[in-house]
């Protein structure tokens, strides 16, 4: 484009040759605005398209969220969060070649060289990026989920991008963790739960007797109207898991949908509780016999007299 009589022109830079200063402003900013509009438009049509996507399955009705939603709402973040990347990247490219037409070569060489660059220098962050494609692939985890990751930090998932996972703990803690960090992922409400319970009995109850109030407790619980939504199964009582210092262990174990564990966990103990004052079934507590000396007994030590004292008076 010549430039036009009396426009001023700035000097080449990089073999990049800047249009006069003078010439063609309103076109510009007129295409800059159309750049920015079209970027919008196409993200509004991502986020609709994403919410559609979340709205599309259907609720489980048990107060949780299905694997459907959960992977539905990981889907959308995920996204839209590409989505906004992508199309920053698009514009910004676009509206600089508004200004300097002839800038998409030496810019895809600067890439070009950048991206070699960060290949070398930025390791890591292609190591979470990687991390977090094969967690969407697999589907490792989803929002909504409860996991553990490498055996220390555990949380409900809030939030999932390419690059990390955002764990809140029940304390309310919130944890960002990069996917490139995770070796290990314990995955507590993936299709269904588990809540264990091990009750201590005294040695000297009949554990067949217990064996067999604890599946009549799990028998009312699984009738129970307001407890069978939150069951799969029915409870069940596989028997004696080990002797301890002072109590027969017994495991009592509840199959429950996900996220459920903990209350029908809270249930169990409130009804074994009070069931066992009813039954007059002891729940111990440590005990401990203490050693007087041979041929003697708590009193006979106390009120033995002191040698050293009598021979001090004689």
């Amino acid at each position: 484009m010549t430039p036009a009589p009396g426009a001023r022109t700035l000097p080449d830079l990089a073999g990049l040759a800047f249009p006069p200063l003078a010439s063609d402003w309103g076109d510009r900013l007129l295409k800059v605005a159309l750049v920015l509009l079209a970027a919008w438009i196409v993200y509004r049509g991502v986020v609709v398209v994403t919410r559609r996507l979340e709205r599309s399955v259907v609720a489980s009705g048990t107060g949780g969220l299905s694997a459907r939603e959960q992977r539905g709402r990981t889907l959308a973040q995920i996204v839209r969060n590409a989505s906004t990347v992508a199309l920053s990247l698009v514009a910004g490219v676009t509206i600089l070649s508004v200004f300097v037409p002839n800038a998409t070569g030496p810019l895809t060489a600067a890439v070009g060289v950048l991206g070699l660059a960060l290949s070398f220098g930025a390791q890591a962050l292609v190591k979470d990026l990687i991390g977090g494609f094969f967690m969407l692939v697999e589907g490792q985890y989803q929002i909504g989920d409860v996991i553990r990751i490498n055996e220390s930090t555990a949380g409900q998932v809030e939030r999932v991008t390419m690059r990390v996972v955002v764990l809140r703990d029940v304390q309310g803690v919130l944890h960002t963790i990069p996917h490139g960090e995770i070796h290990q992922v314990s995955n507590l409400t993936k299709g269904w739960s588990r809540a264990v319970l091990e009750i201590g009995v005294a040695y000297g109850e009949d554990v067949d007797r217990v064996m067999r109030v604890l599946a009549d407790l799990g028998r009312e619980l699984w009738k129970d109207d307001a407890w069978r939504p939150r069951l799969v199964e029915e409870p069940v009582v596989p028997g004696v898991e080990r002797f301890e210092d002072s109590a027969v262990v017994i495991r009592f174990m509840a199959k429950t949908l996900p996220l459920k564990q903990w209350e029908v966990a809270r249930e169990l103990r409130r009804r074994i509780k009070n069931r066992f004052d009813e039954e007059g079934i002891e729940i111990p507590f440590p005990h401990r016999t203490l050693y007087w000396g041979r041929g003697q007994g708590p009193s006979a030590a106390v009120g033995a007299p002191d040698p050293g004292a009598a021979g001090g008076s004689a």
